[in-house]
C-alpha cells in the first residue's frame, strides 16, 4: 500500500552528486548526501560504482566529504573534508589550522587511510591534479577580517560588537556574507605533502583552476579589471609556473567561467555571457594560447540552448555552474546546455564549423557529468520528474566524426532513494505547448495527483519559477509532488524571460517584468484549465525570487486567485537598488534606472505599488539572511497588507539564505513545505 508524499519525505531524501569517471572509465566515484533526522545535518560521503555494475561502496564516513578528484593514473582520490555543519574554531589552533574549514586529504584507492593536506585557516577548495600527478593546484581564501580582535575575544569565551569598514560597491553575496575582507586566490603543493605555495596576489579573486596539458602553465578566472567592484565579471588568464608571466586571454567586456585546457594546448574553451547588459542567457567560447592581444571566439552562435545547467528544481542549488570536458583529440567540447526543458550533454565542435549535438536525449535533467581519458564513457549524474537524483554511465561512439552515441540509453548505477519510491506514489507531469502573447508558442506542464479522476475538476496551485533567467524541465521537485500529494493539480510554465528557448526570448523580459511575461503566464494557466480536469474557481499561485515578485505582480492585477504564497520576494525595485548584493545590476540592466533619475519607472515595476489592490490571502516566507532579496522586501508587502487589514502571515526562517527551498537547514526546509500546503488548505481546501 503506497501513500502520498509528506514534507517530512525531504529528511529522507538522499541525493547521488559529482560524478567523477576514473581515467580508465572503470569506475565513478560521487557524493552521497542524506539528512541526519537526529541532528538536522546533511551528511555527504563519497561512494565508488563500478561501471561494469554492482552495489556501490562507501570509501569515505562524512560526514562533510566532497569534490572526489581522480589522480591522472588512477590510484589516488583527492577530496574536500569539512564539518557537517557551520562551526566556530574553539581555540587558535583550531583557527589558524583550519579545523573547521574544508580541507583537502587524500585516498589510496589500493589500501589506507586518508591523509590530510592542506590546514589552511580559511581552508581550500577542490583539487586540481597536474598532468603527471605530482602536483594539486586549488584556490584558497587569503586574507585577514578587519576586526581581529573580535575573533580573539571569541575564543577567549567574550563577545564583541562587530564594527565593519566597507568601501566598495558589491561588499555582500548571499549565501556567502561579507565579502569584502578576503581573496581567493592560488595554490599549488606537492601531491606527496608539503607546504602549499601561493602563486596568486592581489587585491582580486582567482578561481577556476586548470593545467595545460604540459604541466607547466594554469589557466584560471580573475576580475582585475577597474570594475570588478561595481560590475563583476571574470576573465580568463593563464599563469606560467616556470616563468611567473601572466596573460589576459579574453575581453573584459565578457564574465566567463568553467575554463577547460584543450589536449593539444592550443585552445581553452570557457562559457561566457555579458559583462554588462546582458539578456541571461550563456555563450561557449574558445580562446587561442597563443594570441598577443586578448579575444576569443563564439561556438554557440545561434544555438537555442543556453550553454550551462538552467534547469531548477528543489533538491540542489548548482543550476548555472559551467560543466566542460574536450574529446581526446581534441576536436570537441562536450558541456552541459539546458533547452526546451531538458539538460543533456553536448559535443560542440571546437573548430565552430557545427552546431552542438546531443549526446544524452529524452526528457531527463542532466545536473553533473564527466568524461574517462579516452572519451568512450560519460558519468552522468541524472534527475527526472519521478528520480530525485541517480548516477548513471553511457558509451559513446566517435564523438569527434559526430557519431550517434553507441548504447544510446544512459545505464543506471545508484538508487539511492529506492526505498522511499516504494512507498509513495510519484505524480508524473504532462507537458503541453499553448500560445502566449506576441503568438509564441510556449511550453508548459500540468502535474496531477496520482491516479486522478479527470472528470473530477481540481483545485491548481500555478507555480513561478525564480530568475528571470532559469527554467522549469524536467527534474525532481519535491514542493510540486507535495502539492499534488494533497490532492492539487500543479501547473508551471516557462514564459519569456526563461532560459532554453534562445537569447532572443530570454531577452524579451528587459524592461518588461510584469508585462508580456505575465500575460504568458496567465495564459498557461489558461491553456491548462483548457485541457480539463482543473476547477478555475479554486486556483492558487506561489513563487520565489521572481517568481516571488510574480506572485506579487499576480494577486496586486487580478481576482483570480484563492490564496498566493510569496517567497524570497521582489516587491519594490527602488529599495532593492541598496540592499540586495546585485541591486543596482537588477535596477539598470534590467529595468534602465536608477532611484535618483527615474524613481517613478522603478515604481511602475515594483508590486508594492499595487499592494492597495491586492485582496488574495497572502502567506510571505523569507530568510532573515536573504542577500539577494533582502527581508525588508517582504516587511514592506506584509506591514501594508497588515495596515489595510488584508488576510497575511509572515513566516521568516532565521538564518537562512535566498537558497532556503534547496539547501537550507533541513529543519526549516520541512516547516517551509508545510507552511505551503497549510496555507492553501486553508484557503483552497481539497476533498
Amino acid at each position: 500500500m503506497t501513500r502520498g508524499f509528506t514534507a517530512d519525505d525531504l529528511l529522507a531524501l538522499q541525493l547521488a552528486e559529482d560524478p567523477q569517471i576514473s581515467p580508465d572509465g572503470a569506475q565513478v566515484a560521487f557524493v552521497r548526501t542524506e539528512v541526519d533526522r537526529e541532528r538536522y545535518e546533511y551528511h555527504r560521503s563519497i561512494w565508488l560504482a563500478p561501471v561494469a555494475g554492482g552495489e556501490p561502496r562507501r570509501l569515505t564516513n562524512g560526514p562533510g566529504d566532497t569534490a572526489p578528484r581522480w589522480s591522472p593514473d588512477g590510484r589516488t582520490l583527492a577530496f574536500l573534508r569539512g564539518p557537517a555543519a557551520p562551526a566556530q574554531p574553539k581555540t587558535r589552533e583550531e583557527r589558524d589550522t583550519g579545523k573547521t574549514s574544508a580541507q583537502l586529504w587524500l585516498l589510496p584507492l589500493e589500501g589506507g587511510e586518508p591523509r590530510q593536506l592542506t590546514h589552511l585557516r580559511h581552508g581550500a577548495s577542490a583539487a586540481v591534479w597536474s598532468p603527471d600527478g605530482a602536483t594539486i593546484a586549488f584556490a584558497a581564501q587569503t586574507g585577514d577580517t578587519d576586526d581581529a580582535e573580535v575573533d580573539d575575544a571569541t575564543l577567549d569565551g567574550k563577545t564583541l560588537p562587530r564594527v565593519r569598514t566597507i568601501d566598495q560597491l558589491w561588499h555582500k553575496l548571499d549565501g556567502a556574507g561579507y565579502i569584502y575582507e578576503l581573496r581567493s586566490h592560488l595554490f599549488s603543493l606537492p601531491a606527496m605533502g608539503g607546504e602549499p605555495r601561493q602563486l596568486t596576489d592581489g587585491d582580486w579573486n582567482d578561481g577556476d583552476v586548470c593545467w595545460s596539458p604540459d604541466g607547466r602553465s594554469l589557466a584560471f578566472t580573475s576580475d582585475r579589471s577597474d570594475e570588478r567592484w561595481t560590475w563583476p565579471a571574470a576573465s580568463v588568464w593563464t599563469l606560467d609556473l616556470v616563468s611567473g608571466a601572466l596573460r589576459r586571454l579574453t575581453e573584459e567586456t565578457l564574465g566567463a567561467g568553467g575554463p577547460t585546457w584543450s589536449p593539444n594546448g592550443m585552445q581553452i574553451a570557457f562559457i561566457a555571457s555579458p559583462r554588462r547588459h546582458g539578456v541571461g542567457h550563456t555563450d561557449l567560447y574558445v580562446a587561442a594560447v597563443d594570441q598577443s592581444e586578448p579575444g576569443q571566439r563564439l561556438l554557440s552562435g545561434d544555438f537555442i540552448a543556453d550553454c550551462a545547467d538552467s534547469c531548477i528544481d528543489d533538491q540542489r542549488s548548482s543550476h548555472g555552474s559551467p560543466h566542460m570536458a574536450w574529446s581526446a583529440d581534441s576536436r570537441d567540447i562536450l558541456l552541459l546546455a539546458s533547452a526546451r526543458g531538458a539538460t543533456h550533454v553536448y559535443a560542440a565542435p571546437a573548430d565552430g564549423s557545427g552546431e552542438p549535438r546531443p549526446l544524452t536525449s529524452g526528457a531527463i535533467h542532466v545536473y553533473s557529468f564527466s568524461v574517462d581519458r579516452d572519451t568512450r564513457t560519460l558519468a552522468l549524474a541524472i534527475s527526472t520528474p519521478t528520480i530525485p537524483g541517480d548516477i548513471f554511465t553511457q558509451s559513446l561512439g566517435t564523438v569527434a566524426t559526430g557519431a550517434a552515441p553507441a548504447n544510446g540509453q544512459p545505464r543506471r548505477l545508484t538508487e539511492v532513494n529506492a526505498a522511499l519510491l516504494a512507498e509513495v506514489e510519484v505524480a508524473e507531469p504532462e507537458e503541453f505547448t499553448f500560445t502566449g502573447a506576441d503568438g509564441w508558442e510556449l511550453q508548459g506542464w500540468v502535474m496531477r495527483p496520482p491516479e486522478a479522476d479527470r472528470e473530477q475538476p481540481l483545485p491548481a496551485i500555478l507555480e513561478v519559477h525564480g530568475g528571470p533567467a532559469a527554467m522549469y524541465g524536467s527534474s525532481f521537485f519535491l514542493e510540486f509532488q507535495l502539492l499534488a500529494a494533497q490532492g492539487y493539480a500543479v501547473v508551471y510554465v516557462n514564459p519569456r524571460g526563461s532560459t532554453g528557448y534562445g537569447r532572443v526570448f530570454s531577452g524579451a523580459v528587459i524592461n518588461d517584468w510584469g508585462g508580456k511575461d505575465f500575460a504568458d503566464i496567465m495564459a498557461g494557466l489558461d491553456a491548462a484549465i483548457a485541457r480539463g480536469g482543473i476547477d478555475p474557481h479554486r486556483l492558487g499561485i506561489a513563487g520565489g525570487s521572481y517568481g516571488g515578485f510574480m506572485t506579487n505582480w499576480a494577486v496586486g492585477h487580478t481576482d483570480r486567485f484563492k490564496a498566493g504564497v510569496t517567497m524570497r520576494c521582489v516587491a519594490n525595485m527602488a529599495t532593492m537598488f541598496g540592499v540586495s548584493d546585485i541591486g543596482w545590476s537588477l535596477a539598470i540592466d534590467e529595468l534602465n534606472a536608477t532611484p535618483w533619475d527615474d524613481l517613478d519607472r522603478l515604481m511602475r515595476f515594483s508590486p508594492i505599488s499595487y499592494v492597495k489592490d491586492i485582496h488574495t490571502p497572502l502567506l510571505i516566507l523569507h530568510s532573515d539572511n536573504d542577500l539577494r532579496c533582502p527581508l525588508e522586501q517582504s516587511q514592506q508587502v506584509y506591514a501594508a497588507l497588515k495596515f489595510r487589514g488584508e488576510q497575511t502571515r509572515m513566516v521568516i526562517f532565521e538564518g537562512q539564505s535566498h537558497d532556503l527551498s534547496r539547501t537550507g537547514h533541513p529543519r526549516s526546509r520541512v516547516r517551509r513545505l508545510n507552511e505551503i500546503v497549510g496555507w492553501f488548505e486553508q484557503y483552497i481546501p481539497t476533498k
